[in-house]
Order: C-alpha cells, then structure tokens, then sequence
C-alpha cells in the first residue's frame, strides 16, 4: 500500500502527534508500505526524509511551536496520483489537504482523532475564539467528511458520537515501541537531574502548557515535599508556562526540590521513564496521554486526574491511581502509591502489562488492517468533498 500521512504538527517538533506519526511511517515501510508525509516547514533544521512534502508555514497564534501550514503544494499535489490511502493526523489546514487528495484520487480518508479541539482554543486570541459548540461541531463536520475514524479510547469516541459523529470508528490507542525498552542506558537522570539515590523521583513528560494543568501538579507537589521533603519534581519538557511554574516553585520555595530538563530525545526520555518511581499526570485534555503508557512501558505506574480520555489508560489499583482534581487527594494518592511495596510492586507490574497491551506494534498491525478494510469500502459510501473544497470548472470551460 502507498499510504498519504497527512500532519500539522510532526519532526523536528515534539509532542504525542509527531510520535505516532513518524512511528507509523518506520513501521509501514520497514513492513513493505510505501509512506508519504505532508507535514509543515519548520524554522528549526529538518532531517531529510524520502517522500515528505513540506508545506509553508507560520506560528499558531500564542502556541509558538506549533505550525500553521498553507494548504497549497504544487510538489504534493502532484503526488497524489501514488496513494492508495489518505490517513489525516489533524483536524487543520493539511485535514483540508487530505480530503483533496481523498476527492481527486477518489481513494478511502482515514482520520485520527488526537486533538480534544475545545480544550485548546485559549491559543485563539479572545475575538477570534470559537465557542465549545463551534468546536465540537466542526470535528463532527471534519470526521463525517471521512471514510473512518480511528480514536485513542472508548471514552473520546463517545465524545464524539455525541458531537454527532456518524463515521464507522475503531477504537485503537497508540503505545511505546517496546524494542527501545530494551537497549543500555544513555544517560543517568538521577546522577545528572543531582537527585539522589534514596529520593522519591516523580516525573511529569510533555508540554509545559496551560490546557496540561501544571500549576495544580506543582501545588499538589508541594503537600507531598511536606509530606517527604526528600521527593524530587522533574518537569521533561518545555513550553509557555515554564516561567509561571518557576515562579510559582520560588513562591511555595520547593526550588531546590524541582528540576527542569527541557525537551529530551528518545532515548534520554526512556532512561528517566525507567528511573522515575512515579509518573504524576494532571491533564483534563487528552484523547489517550501517550506519555502516560510510554511511562509504563518503563515500569513506572501513574498518578492521574480522574478525566476522560486518562481513566481509560490508567486503571485505580491496577497501573497507577487515579485522584480527583484536589490538591491533598492527588498528594495523598502519591504516598500511598509509594508507601506500601507490596502495592507498588503490583502497580510496577500492571503498569508493564498495559504497555505491551498497547504496543505500537500492535498499534500498527490493526492500523493496516483498518486501512485494508476501507480498501474494500465501495466508492458510493465514501463521503465526497464539501462542495466549496472541490475544484470548480472555469467559466465558459
């Protein structure tokens, strides 16, 4: 198969799409595929890769690292010809792209569902900002468009049946690739992040961003360094409101207990997953939280924000606990994670269990099977392309 990926946000930036996107890519061509990337062009250096299409772009509003593309490539556009499938990762301008490609081609458009797209919308400047319905109304617009849908969990796939998705949907989260579990160690997070052996090391990896609920986590850290004043914070990431949570460490003066690392490759990232006694999670946005199995894959349990899209991942008592979004309840969660080892022995042990259950190779062996079946899908059950998105005849052609 020759499979279109269609992606605002992917290398050289880093977050939960570009993971998924640029993994799905390794794998369909190390299987045999033949994989096409329409992504943007970014200010950073970019690692040339066979059969990417970069497309113009600009910064997104308050969100500095994402990327704006302008949906028109000659270069792409006369690449279409090769595909056999259109599979969008973005509900943005290359979603658009996509469904052009997916009408001119007259191939099946499938469309994954990562951006819960309500919870973002503060990135909007105040006049220009949809209301909640507009955005819920706009991903069922976009994923009625298409042949499928594909969602992380059960609980964002009701979200949108309820949006009014009528799309057939397959529930298929994404998860760590196990293989690079396995390799030597790159670094020594403890010797480097000055964290000592005997310390508790909790951990948070991803954006450091309003919609990720960070300045409760810092709150809530700061009852469980009163609790343990030996505990270490690591935030793995940047972004935004690094400055707020600096500030806010020098307020609650827990400085010395909590380090910054910045954004980390790979291969850093696995090392600290793997030396970390917990990974805290505080978001309400998510449609999975890749991050949160990628700790897992590293033995490494969660504390979690009871909200949708989480408690799908993080099951209470099983691989991590679950708290309500209140400061001493999320700390208390913590200690008792950490307090009782035959406990945390048993969370260790169901947190590896959901990882190999979502294992990017098991992600990518049912992702090909989807593509097969809408392969098969007859043309007459194919969404055709709004009428304003189709190429129009001149006058007087």
């Amino acid at each position: 198969m020759k499979v279109g990926l269609f992606t605002d946000a992917y290398l050289p930036e880093i977050s939960g799409v570009t993971t998924v996107v640029h993994w799905l890519r390794e794998e369909l061509d190390r299987l045999g595929h033949e994989s096409y990337v329409y992504a943007p062009r970014y200010d950073l250096p970019m690692e040339e890769e066979p059969r990417t299409y970069r497309f113009r772009a600009g910064p997104v509003f308050s969100y500095k690292t994402a990327r704006a593309a302008v949906p028109y490539s000659r270069e792409a556009s006369r690449s279409f010809e090769n595909l056999d499938i259109v599979h969008s990762h973005t509900p943005f301008s290359l979603a658009y792209v996509a469904m052009m490609a997916s009408f001119r081609q007259r191939i099946p458009h499938v469309q994954t569902y990562h951006t819960y797209l309500s919870h973002y919308r503060h990135y909007v400047p105040r006049p220009l900002r949809p209301p909640v319905k507009a955005a819920e109304k706009y991903s069922a617009l976009l994923c009625n468009r298409c042949t499928t849908v594909t969602v992380p969990t059960r609980s964002i796939q009701r979200e949108l049946e309820r949006f009014g998705v009528r799309r057939p949907m397959h529930v298929l989260p994404f998860g760590p690739d196990l293989r690079q579990y396995g390799r030597p160690p790159v670094w020594d997070p403890r010797a480097v992040l000055s964290v000592p052996d005997d310390a508790p090391l909790y951990m948070y990896a991803g954006r450091l961003a309003e919609e990720k609920n960070l300045l409760f986590l810092l709150r809530a850290f700061d009852r469980i360094h009163r609790e343990d004043p030996r505990a270490i914070l690591v935030f793995a990431g940047d972004g935004p409101l690094r400055a707020e949570l600096e500030a806010l460490s020098r307020q609650r003066s827990i400085v010395p207990a909590v380090r910054f690392a910045g954004f980390l490759d790979s291969g850093r990232l696995i090392d600290l997953y793997k030396s970390a006694d917990l990974f805290l999670f505080s978001s309400k946005s998510e449609t999975q939280g890749l991050v949160l199995v990628e700790a897992m894959a590293g033995g490494t349990p969660a504390v979690a924000v009871d909200a949708f899209g989480v408690n799908d991942v993080v099951q209470d008592g099983v691989n991590g606990f679950l708290a309500s979004e209140d400061e001493e309840a999320f700390a208390q969660a913590v200690m008792r994670a950490r307090g009782d080892r035959t406990l945390y022995e048993t969370l260790r042990a169901g947190a590896f269990a959901t990882a190999e259950a979502t294992s990017a190779e098991r992600f990518v062996k049912r992702m090909i099977e989807i593509y097969e079946e809408v392969l098969r899908t007859p043309r007459s059950r194919r969404r055709r392309l709004p009428l304003h998105l189709r190429r129009q005849p001149r006058r007087g052609a």
